[in-house]
């Protein structure tokens, strides 16, 4: 899930154990790295902090026999940020043989399921703060220091709710709410779960630009119409509409979409408004145009305005 923190605590294991090991290197965000520049590129960074010439390397196959033959007898600690294709492990950190005894890989991604390919046993899934940590973080945010001021404090719990420990989220609305008034704090309180927040939206919708068309589709339908449902019969609804709804509400869980407790389909409260959002952008003025309709005051629009279409 995104904003949770993983890049935080990654950078915050680098500074601390770094020192212990030969060799250490930390690639945060290689998702937008690869993006703008090539995986051969930050092959490149990567051998251009163990190798003393220049790493003028003409493919990736060439690139990884490189850093396992300079890294294979080396104790190396090496870092690497938002993983989202295979392909980044494969020739960034092959297997266990490509680094000496005592090294350590740490890997943050939003797809587990990536992980389990590339046979990684050890795996974490970075939970989200509890009220007292998401009070102490929002705090320092919004007051500059570590508890609200009185007059606050019950404004502040309810955006500790509607967070529901997001590190994003506490930071986003922390730093929007610093130095403003009462009266201020009570008029962005009632946007909450309404209109929706353009940086944590962006974030958020990472997760879901990764998806293929028909996951998107199973997730947008489970965020609009079936959060909170049987996951049983919401797979037979999905199904009856000739989707793969069973593998692709696990993917969805692998990526930290949603998650099933006691056999009911949920979703963080963010993760959901962010579905809102996607179907509300699809016609922002005309309910009638979207995709799908949840709203009671959008259907009765569509209704006794006769302003729905085909689809």
């Amino acid at each position: 899930m995104g904003g949770i923190g993983k890049t935080t605590m990654v950078r915050a294991v680098y500074e601390r154990i770094s020192c212990q090991f030969e060799f250490s290197f930390l690639l945060t965000d290689v998702r937008d790295s690869v993006e703008k520049s090539g995986l051969l590129n930050l092959q490149k960074q990567l051998l251009s902090g163990i190798w003393t010439k220049k790493a003028d390397i003409s493919d990736l196959h060439e690139g990884a026999t490189i850093i396992r033959r300079l890294l294979g007898h080396k104790k190396v600690l090496l870092i690497l940020d938002d993983v989202t294709h295979l392909s980044h492990l494969k020739y960034l950190a092959g297997n266990q043989e490509w680094f000496g005894s005592g090294s350590r890989v740490l890997i943050t991604t939003r797809n587990e399921h990536l992980l389990i390919e590339h046979g990684v046993e050890r795996r974490l899934k970075v939970e989200g703060f509890d009220d007292e940590d998401s009070l102490h973080l929002f705090s320092w945010k919004a007051f500059k220091r570590g508890y609200p001021e009185e007059d606050f404090l019950d404004l502040s719990k309810s955006v500790i709710n509607y967070a529901k420990g997001l590190p994003l989220a506490l930071e986003v609305l922390g730093s929007f709410l610093h130095g403003r008034d009462l009266s201020e704090w009570n008029s962005a309180l009632r946007k909450l779960g309404r209109v929706c927040n353009i940086e944590i939206f962006d974030i958020l919708k990472t997760s879901y630009d990764g998806l293929d068309d028909e996951e998107k589709k199973i997730f947008l339908d489970i965020s609009c119409f079936f959060c909170g449902e049987d996951k049983d019969r919401v797979t037979e609804v999905l199904i009856s509409c000739d989707v793969s709804a069973i593998i692709g509400i696990k993917v969805l869980s692998e990526r930290s979409l949603l998650t099933v407790l006691h056999g009911r389909l949920r979703m963080h409260n963010l993760i959901q408004e962010m579905g809102w959002e996607i179907v509300r952008r699809e016609s922002p003025d005309e309910p009638g145009r979207r995709s799908r309709l949840w709203l009671p005051q959008d259907v009765k629009h569509v209704v006794t305005k006769n302003t729905g279409t085909e689809q």
